[in-house]
C-alpha cells in the first residue's frame, strides 16, 4: 500500500516538473530573443518615472526621472538582468532535471535506489552555485542601474519623494544558503537508507 503510494506520487511530481520544464525552456528563448532587441533599441526605452530600484535602497520618484537618465547605459542594465534571468531559468531547469533522476526509482518503488544520495548532493551544488551567479547578475545589473543615473543630481533635487531600505537581497542569499545546506542534510540521510538497503538485499 504504501509502495503503492509512493510511486503514484512519484509519478504525478514527475508529470508537474515535466510540465514547468517546459515553461522555463519558453523562458529562456523569450529572455534570449529579447536580448538583441534591447541591444538594438535601448536607447529608446523610458525610465519609470515612479521608481528607482537600486537592490538595497529604492527611492520613490514625485516627477518624471527620465531627464536624469542616460538610455544609452540603461540597456546595459537590462541586458545583465535578462542574462540572469537566463541563468536562473537555467540553473532552475536543471534542478528540475536532478530532480526527475531521483524520482525515476521511486517511481519504481525504490526510494533509496543506489546514487539517490549523490543527485540530491548534486542538486544542494546546483542551488549553491546557481544562486551565487544569479546574485552576481542581480548586484552587476544594479551597478548598470546607478551608472545610467546620475543620482547626485537625483539625491539633491525635490524630485525623491521617500528612500526606502529593504533586506530582500540578504533574504534571498540567506534562502539559497539554508536550502542547499538542507539538501547536503539529506544527502546524507539518503546515503545512510542506501546502504540499509544494500544490507537488506544482501541479506535476502
Amino acid at each position: 500500500m504504501e509502495n503503492s503510494r509512493i510511486k503514484n506520487t512519484s509519478a504525478m511530481i514527475d508529470r508537474i516538473l515535466k510540465i514547468v520544464q517546459g515553461f522555463l525552456i519558453a523562458g529562456i528563448i523569450l529572455c534570449a530573443v529579447f536580448i538583441p532587441l534591447v541591444a538594438i533599441f535601448g536607447e529608446k526605452m523610458v525610465a519609470d518615472a515612479s521608481r528607482l530600484d537600486l537592490g538595497y535602497v529604492q527611492l520613490k520618484l514625485l516627477g518624471d526621472a527620465s531627464g536624469y537618465l542616460d538610455n544609452g547605459k540603461l540597456k546595459f542594465c537590462v541586458i545583465m538582468t535578462m542574462v540572469s534571468a537566463i541563468v536562473a531559468l537555467a540553473a532552475g531547469w536543471y534542478c528540475i532535471r536532478v530532480l526527475r533522476e531521483i524520482l525515476v526509482p521511486m517511481k519504481q518503488g525504490k526510494p533509496f535506489a543506489e546514487g539517490i544520495s549523490g543527485k540530491i548532493r548534486k542538486l544542494g551544488f546546483t542551488v549553491l552555485f546557481g544562486g551565487a551567479l544569479v546574485e552576481i547578475g542581480r548586484i552587476a545589473s544594479e551597478l548598470f542601474t546607478v551608472k545610467a543615473y546620475r543620482l547626485e543630481e537625483i539625491i539633491s533635487s525635490p524630485i525623491v519623494g521617500s528612500v526606502n531600505v529593504s533586506a530582500s537581497s540578504a533574504v534571498h542569499i540567506w534562502f539559497i544558503f539554508v536550502t542547499a545546506h538542507i539538501l547536503f542534510f539529506l544527502s546524507y540521510v539518503f546515503r545512510s537508507g542506501e546502504a540499509l538497503q544494500r544490507e537488506s538485499d544482501e541479506t535476502l
